[in-house]
């Protein structure tokens, strides 16, 4: 399956080469930190227990991470071209989030929901859903584009952008779940890099209608990203993702001041207005409300994660 996605994304020789090193270590993604006190109540994730892998699986996993001849074919995967449409963009999310899967590897926690979010932003598109299908197309290409740069950052030993470096390293360490982690992705492809992406293609007040249809679609896959969490990763986030996409969990449970910074309906607000900001020479307000939004979520976050609430 892996081969046929290099294949269908045209991807080649890769340009940068990943540097070498005798074992599979992730640990020089970010900053080595002491770890957090979360709780002692919250168990680090038992292994899951798998179906004996291929040959060829068995060349790219490495126990419980992506292997160092796997980072290779990663990095091809991830390397997303200029003329890249949203299939070739949905071709290579699902190579990525599919080699990760197989390895069982924790930085595969976004592309698993990933996959689901562009499935459904395409089919929407093929629906005629969007008064602007074009784009529509262009931002499924450019967002995914950004979460590929920093994937083949941290997989080249390069520096990615200060968002993803946190979910990478949160991904990594044992002391925190793994719902928190893929949380912490979506930020940071929500709170960074959606905005950017609102204004890399020319996004305009026109388009506001789209981009809410878009957030809408979303939503509607909810229940495959939780699936396949579970599945995948042996992760419930069932509570905590129905709580950020639908609003009701969170509140009752925690009050309005959480369910607000949880939200999904905030976020993408936050990221319109900040797109704004940005193309009215007002950069400087969007990167404060960006850099803000997004510890402000990590705290929120480390402190359910602390009292057990997610898993």
């Amino acid at each position: 399956m892996l081969l046929s996605l290099l294949f269908a994304c045209g991807v080649g020789n890769q340009n940068q080469e990943l540097s070498a090193s005798s074992s599979v270590t992730k640990s020089f993604v970010g900053r080595q930190t002491e770890s957090e006190d979360t709780s002692s109540d919250n168990p680090v994730q038992e292994p899951l227990e798998t179906e004996p892998i291929s040959s060829e699986e068995s060349l790219l996993c490495d126990g419980g991470y992506v292997s160092l001849e796997g980072m290779r074919v990663m990095q091809s995967l991830a390397d997303a071209q200029s003329d890249d449409d949203m299939y070739d963009t949905y071709s290579r999310i699902v190579g990525v989030a599919e080699l990760f899967e197989d390895c069982h590897d924790s930085w595969g926690l976004f592309p698993t929901i990933y996959k689901h979010i562009t499935a459904k932003g395409i089919e929407a598109i093929e629906d005629g859903a969007f008064e602007d299908p074009v784009w529509a197309e262009a931002l499924i290409v450019d967002f995914a584009a950004r979460y590929f740069d920093s994937l083949n950052a941290v997989l080249t030993r390069s520096e990615a952008s200060w968002a993803w470096e946190r979910y990478y390293e949160l991904a990594d360490r044992s002391d925190v779940s793994q719902t928190r982690s893929v949380m912490m992705a979506m930020s940071a492809h929500l709170v960074l890099d959606l905005p950017k992406s609102l204004v890399a293609i020319g996004t305009t007040e026109d388009h506001k209608d789209d981009f809410i249809l878009f957030g809408d679609a979303v939503i509607e896959v909810s229940d495959d990203l939780i699936t396949d969490l579970k599945r995948h990763y042996n992760t419930d986030a069932e509570d905590i993702l129905n709580g950020f996409f639908l609003g009701n969990w969170v509140d009752g449970a925690f009050g309005s001041d959480t369910m607000i910074t949880l939200s999904f309906q905030t976020i993408r607000t936050k990221a319109w207005n900040n797109r704004w900001y940005m193309q009215t020479g007002m950069g400087w307000v969007a990167d404060a409300e960006i850099y803000t939004s997004f510890w402000t979520i990590d705290a929120v976050l480390r402190t359910l994660d602390g009292a057990g609430i997610i898993d």
